[in-house]
């Protein structure tokens, strides 16, 4: 099986362990060619923005297409099911674009502990929700969970403030694969644990 590796997810580490500390799900990553224009644009929108929270590095921009579960432990049961799942899917490479900005409601205000709110670039109509529907399809061929709801969008940072979704000047990339992913909830780290190619187009 393919392991890409593990990486720090840019995150200050919680006091307290989740219940559930293994998360698993698919996504897209940034191929490094977009890195530089993404962290660009990072910069101008969070000093644009008064966002002086936790920003996340450019190596860990993504867009979340499923998430298949919240565990005490991932086992090897939800892994392989999900790459029967990711396996099974088959589409062209294609092109997500990102036209506004703002940001989600996330972690109130409790026990004296300040809002956590996901600043994000939010993606416009396109093939990503094709993508997303035929991997749902697939989880629950082969007993995952699977999400209607969807929101494509890629965090820049997190932070105590609320902002509203606002129009950007559109930044892209192509998606030339997906990946199955564990994220250590609590250790703030991602293991790469199998990815799968997009059909190039010429």
């Amino acid at each position: 099986m393919y392991r890409q590796g593990e990486f720090d997810f840019g995150m200050p580490v919680p006091p307290r362990q989740p219940k559930r500390p293994d998360r698993a799900f698919f996504g897209l990553f940034l191929q490094p060619r977009y890195y530089g224009s993404f962290a660009n644009l990072q910069r101008q929108l969070c000093h644009q923005h008064g966002i002086v929270g936790s920003l996340l590095s450019v190596e860990r921009f993504h867009l979340s297409l499923q998430h298949a579960g919240d565990y005490r432990r991932l086992r090897s049961k939800i892994v392989f099911a999900a790459s029967r799942s990711g396996q099974h899917v088959h589409m062209p490479a294609f092109e997500v674009t990102f036209g506004s900005v703002g940001s989600f409601s996330g972690r109130l205000a409790t026990g004296g502990r300040p809002p956590h709110r996901p600043f994000v670039l939010l993606a416009d109509d396109g093939p990503v929700f094709q993508l997303h529907k035929l991997l749902g399809a697939e989880m629950l061929k082969n007993g995952l969970k699977a999400s209607d709801g969807f929101v494509p969008h890629l965090t820049l940072a997190y932070d105590q403030k609320f902002i509203p979704r606002q129009p950007i000047d559109p930044i892209s990339f192509v998606a030339c694969d997906f990946t199955f992913v564990h994220s250590m909830r609590g250790l703030t780290k991602y293991l790469f644990l199998d990815h799968w190619p997009l059909i190039a187009v010429s």
